[in-house]
């Protein structure tokens, strides 16, 4: 009786776990499904920032993490259409670039061809990735990982590809925390300029449903990336927002550790 209970518990377990990578798998593809159709206008509010102050501005965050170091090996994660992996070609690094949405790569591709750069663009999972381990000496990531189902697993994806003694950048911000905090309700601040027709309502449901939304953050990266092992992890806060309360809102964060 007790080894037939066991086995009844086993197969529980075990569909159980089934029906959440399919629940997973459903999700991943809403959202691949949504930056496909997003990814024309994204890729013309990436082409303002490479020809705008965003380039000069993201281009001293990059140099601030790359100069001196000698690395040369970059990994581009969640490129979108390419607005990193421009910058840091031309800035003269060997750049490979992922991404889990078809348009984007294509739309990035055409950004390192009118800019006459090379990129390997490769279509892959920022949660599941393909490479060796230490591959690279650079990891770099920009509004990505509150887009993810299991952030954790895609920080040591992240950080299992990484030389040792590379480095790991991350620009992201708290942008679903008004599911934990309604101040951050305000959803203008987020708006692109080229929505070229799509509704925002899909991967806003997305969004309030993934695990970044109801974390505040940069303090949970720091301390997920310190148990992984970081040699050095530091967090910047780059754009805040006080309200009339005297709340202090935490908007945008840079996050850069060392393995």
């Amino acid at each position: 009786m007790g080894a037939d209970l066991s086995s009844i518990c086993r197969g529980a377990a075990i569909v159980e776990r089934g029906i959440i990578r399919q629940a997973m798998g459903r999700k991943l593809e809403e959202i691949r499904q949504y930056w496909n159709q997003r990814a024309q206008g994204y890729a013309l509010s990436n082409q303002e920032e490479l020809e705008g102050e965003s380039r000069r501005y993201w281009e001293r965050q990059l140099r601030q993490a790359l100069d001196g170091k000698g690395y040369q090996k970059v990994l581009d994660i969640g490129c979108g259409p390419g607005f990193f992996s421009v910058l840091l070609a031309q800035m003269g690094y060997e750049v490979t670039a992922v991404d889990y949405t078809e348009n984007m790569l294509q739309e990035a591709k055409k950004h390192a061809a009118f800019y006459g750069v090379d990129v390997n663009f490769c279509r892959m999972d920022a949660q599941k990735l393909e490479f060796a381990d230490a591959s690279f000496d650079f990891v770099v990531s920009r509004n990505v990982l509150w887009n993810l189902e299991e952030p954790k697993q895609a920080y040591k994806e992240w950080f299992r590809v990484l030389k040792k003694g590379g480095s790991l950048m991350n620009c992201d911000g708290n942008f679903y925390y008004y599911v934990k905090d309604a101040d951050y309700g305000d959803r203008h601040r987020w708006e692109h300029r080229h929505m070229e027709g799509v509704c925002a309502n899909p991967i806003d449901q997305i969004g309030e449903s993934l695990p970044m939304a109801k974390t505040f953050r940069p303090q949970w990266d720091m301390k997920t990336l310190e148990a992984l092992g970081a040699a050095k992890v530091d967090g910047k806060v780059t754009n805040t927002q006080t309200l009339d309360n005297g709340h202090q809102l935490v908007l945008n964060f840079i996050i850069q550790a060392v393995k």
